[in-house]
């Protein structure tokens, strides 16, 4: 059984932590992670760009496109193997039930690759996971654009957790 999920275009691995799995997202152009009878859902997604990105600048782009504005406090910059990650949480309640959400969002970038990673659950649940998605995200391997995107044979998130299925929390 694989610990390590692969997004589709082989531009990034994560290693799963003890007990979580991944699949390919339902537009085939990512994975999610979960936990059985966890608190939330790890969506991850990447990109090619022309350019070594500031994962900071990225997330404040990401997130002022989706309403959220953040102090420029309230991003922790990781560096990574290669690359760079930013990370921030924030609460949101949804206007037509009023249900509270915690996420955590992170960018993490190396020359010519962008990874996108949101984490949900509700709010209340999330220290029972935050900890361990922060490591996960924290030990993300961006692959550089020239290093192949998916070109050595390794295939997406759907075969990460050793079988070829797999279903999770929708990842929104």
């Amino acid at each position: 059984m694989s610990d390590t999920a692969r997004d589709p275009e082989g531009r990034f691995e994560l290693r799963l932590p003890p007990g979580w799995q991944a699949a390919a997202d339902e537009d085939g152009d990512g994975i999610e992670v979960w936990r059985e009878e966890g608190a939330g859902t790890l969506h991850l997604i990447s990109f090619d760009t022309d350019e070594f990105s500031d994962p900071a600048e990225e997330l404040y782009a990401f997130l002022q496109e989706r309403g959220v504005e953040l102090e420029d406090d309230e991003v922790e910059d990781v560096p990574l193997d290669g690359a760079e990650l930013a990370v921030c949480e924030f609460l949101t309640e949804d206007e037509d039930d009023g249900e509270t959400l915690f996420w955590l969002v992170g960018v993490a970038t190396a020359p010519g690759t962008l990874v996108f990673g949101t984490y949900f659950c509700p709010t209340g649940r999330e220290g029972e996971e935050r900890e361990i998605v922060r490591a996960a995200l924290g030990g993300i391997k961006v692959r550089r654009a020239e290093e192949g995107g998916g070109a050595d044979g390794e295939s997406g998130g759907e075969e990460a957790d050793g079988d070829s299925g797999g279903e999770g929390d929708e990842a929104g």
